[in-house]
């Protein structure tokens, strides 16, 4: 997976409301910051609940009938990726 991340300096009164609250004390006016967003990738547990949830889903799908027939779906997919066949 390909990492995001930035760095960049912010201005104490120009901070978030949600950083300014994360930090212990208020900041000096005339403070700067460092602020870096980097992602991350999700827990197993993250990726346990989200496969779940997606399998939930697809039961509930199938349960109201929200189906394709498997002949239509290789036609398609072929169609898409092998047009010279």
């Amino acid at each position: 997976m390909k990492q995001l991340n930035v760095s960049f300096i912010v201005e104490a009164g120009k901070l978030p409301k949600v950083l300014l609250e994360a930090l212990e004390m208020p900041p000096l006016p005339n403070s700067r910051f460092r602020i870096t967003i980097e992602e991350i990738e999700m827990t197993d547990e993250e990726k346990l609940a989200a496969l779940r949830a997606a399998v939930q889903a697809g039961l509930a799908d199938i349960e109201a009938g929200r189906l394709i027939d498997s002949e239509v779906v290789h036609a398609e997919l072929n169609a898409k990726y092998f047009p010279e066949r």
